[in-house]
């Protein structure tokens, strides 16, 4: 009796633990996707696959805007229809290591002039990075072809360089100068926006997506002192390659930016922290991590009685 009762107690805990192992990354997220106009939350997620997000107004995500314009290698995008390549252009590049997107190992990736990284594409001919039109909300098959639904959006909107003479970098680090909030030391590659704006503006802003190749973080820094990007037609988030699942911070919400931004995605497998603890935390601040708590301190409970009987 006493051995199938704790083997019950096991199996539920297991149970419990697969069965909300995406929510344990969260902490004290909201479930709830952001829809059109509303607000950008502080925490998000998780989507489908398990991803969440955190703002700077947390302690999980810490803004630190690294500038790579006297270091990183110069873009040079391809237009991909009748307007400048700095207004609707894209250019392949290939990573420096292999990064972990929606559970696919990703090894290129067209940057697009119009803020946003097409992740997976083989060539210009699969994503054009001339994509102007963000979709809000997301997911949402893009409307602008040729496109890769597998995207990643620090600020996608319909911007330029070529009026703020703006320029677009890229470079990978073995060791990121900006430190993951996962907690270890991994590489990193950083894309760039600078002086980036929209078509014909005079100011431009600066705009970063970083990936980090252990980790998986995918992280969000805006610049903008100026004020040219406030956010009321641009979509930040992430969005998997079928365009059924995705992680959406912000669209078509003015406001949301408010001189700067940062948005720390942490894929499922490794959340806040994870990489410095070496285990995977549970969040007592959640109803998750209370059951999970509680079953754990039950399991617990009834091995040690079992203990001082056999002792006794």
């Amino acid at each position: 009796m006493q051995r199938n009762l704790i083997r019950i107690l096991c199996l539920a805990t297991l149970a419990t633990v697969v069965a909300v192992s995406p929510a344990l990354a969260q902490g004290k997220g909201d479930s709830t996707p952001a829809g059109m106009g509303v607000p950008a939350r502080t925490t998000g997620g998780p989507d489908t696959f398990g991803y969440t997000f955190f703002d700077q107004a947390e302690l999980e995500c810490n803004a630190n805007f690294t500038d790579i314009s006297a270091t990183g290698n110069v873009v040079t995008y391809t237009a991909s229809g009748g307007f400048p390549a700095e207004d609707d252009g894209g250019a392949m590049i290939a990573l420096g290591a292999p990064f972990n997107f929606y559970g696919t190992m990703v090894n290129s990736v067209v940057i697009s002039s119009n803020g946003y990284i097409g992740m997976g594409a083989a060539s210009l001919a699969a994503e054009s990075g001339g994509d102007f039109s963000n979709d809000c909300p997301i997911p949402a098959v893009p409307d602008i072809l040729p496109a890769v639904n597998s995207r990643i959006m620090p600020y996608h909107d319909d911007l330029a360089g070529d009026g703020t003479m703006g320029t677009t970098y890229y470079q990978f680090f073995a060791t990121c100068p900006r430190a993951g909030e996962s907690g270890g030391v991994e590489a990193c590659t950083i894309f760039q926006w600078s002086n980036w704006g929209f078509f014909g503006g005079a100011t431009g802003f600066d705009l970063e997506a970083i990936l980090y190749h252990t980790s998986y973080e995918i992280a969000f820094e805006i610049s903008d002192p100026g004020g040219v990007a406030d956010g009321s037609s641009a979509t930040i988030g992430i969005q998997d390659g079928t365009a059924t699942d995705a992680l959406q911070y912000q669209c078509n919400t003015a406001g949301s930016v408010a001189g700067a931004l940062t948005v720390c995605n942490f894929h499922p497998a490794f959340p806040p922290g994870s990489l410095a603890a070496a285990v995977l935390p549970i969040p007592t601040i959640s109803p998750v991590g209370m059951v999970v708590l509680v079953l754990l301190l039950a399991l617990g409970g009834v091995m040690l009685m079992m203990r001082r009987r056999r002792t006794a």
